[in-house]
């Protein structure tokens, strides 16, 4: 009878599921990630594994400051409670890991902006920036 597998870097990341008799030792070395026996259906959006267990991600609180903003390339958003090492997808498909708690931004055209933040153990969690004409 097949079991089900959770395949998890070193961070707890689960990188993906799989269903097979058994993972043996060649598993760990061929791929780099350990895998856990999990007994319901789990997935990297969702879960994360510590210390050999697997945990329910967390919603990340982030905070909005100065939105909406001003088109004119000299007014910012500040967007903070960032978790130290997340990811972060600027809305030109751009990445970044973000070290401090916060990050700030300015436009000169018009438009709502959509930043995508990443984090183990998190879950993701997408911010929306409005920016206004200047008058």
């Amino acid at each position: 009878m097949n079991k089900i597998f959770a395949a998890y870097d070193t961070d707890g990341a689960i990188q993906f599921i799989m269903r097979c008799m058994e993972v043996g030792p060649t598993f760990y070395d061929d791929t780099g990630l350990n895998a856990i026996e999990v007994t319901e259906i789990v997935g990297d959006s969702s879960h994360y594994v510590v210390d050999g267990v697997v945990q329910p991600k967390q919603p990340i609180s982030l905070i909005t400051t100065n939105t909406p903003l001003t088109a004119d390339g000299t007014d910012e958003a500040i967007i903070s409670g960032i978790p130290a090492g997340a990811q972060v997808e600027w809305p030109d498909g751009q990445t970044d890991i973000v070290m401090d708690d916060e990050i700030s931004f300015s436009v000169d055209l018009p438009g709502t902006y959509t930043f995508r933040f990443t984090a183990v153990p998190y879950l993701d969690k997408e911010i929306t920036v409005e920016a206004i004409a200047a008058t």
